[in-house]
């Protein structure tokens, strides 16, 4: 399925973060906003994802939208609800500095989920299909 094809049904749901679409049981596609990132939005962002897969953490393909870099709390919350929401995170990049950037904050320190960075979907589809998260 090409992401054009997957965004052309309809939403399963939208946050002030982002709006996702499933991919299949396992794989929800996110297309991020660019709306600054605050404890308050993380919090229902990451109730809205848990309830679309029954608080059980799922696979993530998302669109990396700009937004400010958020606070300190608001990076620790999402830091701490990572593992929790998420088994593993394909990252759409929109250019190659912001891919860069994001490859050298995870490299630094090791993601609790596997984590990618890629420059188109059916990339970021590939490599989530393959990625085991049953461990």
């Amino acid at each position: 399925m090409t992401l054009e094809e997957l965004t052309q049904g309809p939403p399963v749901g939208e946050s002030e973060l982002a709006t996702y679409w499933r991919i299949d049981a396992d794989t929800i596609y996110a297309a991020s906003k660019p709306t600054n990132r605050t404890v308050e939005t993380i919090a229902s962002n990451v109730a809205l994802v848990k309830s679309l897969n029954n608080n059980k953490p799922v696979k993530l393909i998302i669109s990396i939208a700009k937004s400010a870099v958020p606070d300190k709390p608001t990076r620790e919350l999402a830091a701490k609800e990572l593992p929790l929401t998420y088994a593993a995170m394909a990252m759409i990049a929109p250019n190659k500095l912001t891919g860069f950037i994001i490859n050298l904050i995870y490299g630094m320190k090791k993601p609790p989920i596997p984590m990618k960075t890629f420059s188109d979907f059916e990339a970021a589809q590939r490599w989530i299909s393959k990625v085991d998260v049953t461990k």
